[in-house]
Formats: C-alpha cells, structure tokens, sequence
C-alpha cells in the first residue's frame, strides 16, 4: 500500500503491526556518468521489491521517501545536496514519531547512502524512535559495513563505481551516460581522512573512486537481488522480535569523531 493513497480512515483500520517502509537518500554527485538521485533510486527500488515479496504475509505500508541526508564527501560538486547531520537526525526522528504516535511499531528504514555522518543521524533518529515504542531497522549500511551487502567483486571500487554503474544499468539504464567512457581513478577515501574531506579534496576530481567502464546489467541484477533478501529477512525479523543488523563496533567507535 501506498501512504499517500490512503484515506484517515484507511490507516485508522491498518493492522497496528504494519511494517511501514520509509526510503531517505539524498541527491549527491555520481560522477559524470550517475544522476544525483541514485541512492534513493536504488533505496526505492529496494523497497519496492521487499514490499512485493511480504505483502501475502504482512500488512505492509510505503510512506513518502525523503530525499535528504549528510554527503560531506561529495558537498563541493555542483548538484549535492548536503545537510548537517544534526538537521538529518532531527528532520528523521520527527518523522519516525509521528509515526509511533499512531500506535505503530514497526518501520523498515532504507538507505542505499553509507557516508558515516549520515549513517550516524540515521542511527540516532532510530535511537529516539525507540524511546516512543517504534522499532526501526536499518538493514543496509550494517552489511555494507561488514563487506557483505554485495557480490564479489575486486577492491578499489568505491563510489559510482562499477557496483553503482551495474544498477544503474539495471534499474535506469537510460539516465546512465557515458559510462564505459570513465578512465579507472584509484583513490584512497577511507579511514579518518574521509570525515573531514571532500572526495575532490583527496583526488577524486570527477567525483567517483573506482572503474564504471568494468559494470554489467547482470551483476546490478544480481546485487539487487542481494540486497532485497537482506531487507525480506530483517523485515521478517521486526516483528518476530528476533535479532536485527548491527553496525559494526568499529562504525560505532567512529561516531564519536563525526562533528
């Protein structure tokens, strides 16, 4: 079901274990191949697919997607559209208790955005969610963080990568430009250094690390298809009460140097 379609009396008669789906990604530099939606496409799509695959079992509800979020790395390319953390955090958790002031309890939050001052205001919004009876699971940038939200692939791909490309090509090919024409750019953007520069500032001048030329339609099919059985499962677990994805304790220990 979607949210916006409904009437007051629609969701007064919803079952109050509804899972409620809400997709948040904000519009961010992909390099010169990528659109600055493609996070949320993706998160979209995702949420799309796992809707379609509970909706026999669970009531399940899509809310409006919020195309916000924190993209420090990618905030000096024209088009990226990066908020403070905090303004994320509290835009986030607002909207996660009107929720939990309907009597709900249950909410399945998609990103397909994995910068850490955005991972960090996601996870203190869930944290206040929690305060008001709302249980909030956030399955994806646990598993990227863990290294197994995708399938094989060689390292050095980062950021509208050949990961990225392949579901662009997958999902909306026909916003996906040039892409075998993007010369490979191997630039390191981990640890420390990425919470306080930009991704222009530490090389990446066209604002994408990694090999878009290397990406195949059948390999964005096949990382959609993983995603989505990480986002059934959990959805599985919310209600269920069983154990949800975690991040990581050494993305929890970075928190603490997000300013």
């Amino acid at each position: 079901m979607d949210y916006a379609e409904l009437t007051w009396k629609d969701v007064e008669q919803l079952d109050p274990d509804t899972i409620f789906f809400l997709s948040v990604s904000p519009m961010e530099a992909h390099g010169p191949h990528l659109p600055l939606g493609t996070d949320l496409y993706v998160a979209r799509e995702i949420e799309r697919r796992t809707m379609h695959r509970l909706e026999t079992e669970h009531s399940v509800v899509s809310l409006p997607s919020l195309p916000v979020g924190a993209c420090r790395m990618a905030r000096d390319f024209p088009g990226s559209m990066s908020m403070d953390w905090r303004t994320v955090r509290d835009t986030l958790a607002e909207q996660l208790r009107l929720v939990a002031d309907m009597d709900f309890s249950y909410l399945m939050l998609l990103t397909f955005h994995m910068d850490l001052h955005h991972v960090k205001a996601i996870h203190a919004a869930m944290k206040k969610a929690s305060r008001h009876g709302l249980t909030v699971c956030e399955p994806l940038t646990p598993h990227f963080y863990q290294g197994t939200l995708w399938p094989p692939m060689d390292e050095g791909e980062v950021h509208a990568d050949a990961k990225e490309t392949s579901l662009g090509l997958a999902l909306f090919p026909e916003l996906v430009r040039d892409w075998q024409k993007q010369p490979p750019v191997d630039v390191d953007v981990g640890g420390p250094a990425a919470l306080y520069h930009t991704m222009r500032e530490l090389g990446a001048e066209q604002g994408y690390v990694g090999t878009p030329s290397r990406a195949t339609r059948e390999y964005g099919e096949l990382f959609m298809e993983q995603m989505t059985d990480i986002c059934v499962d959990a959805a599985r677990a919310l209600p269920a009460g069983e154990a949800l994805p975690r991040l990581p304790a050494r993305i929890r220990l970075l928190f603490r140097f997000v300013r």
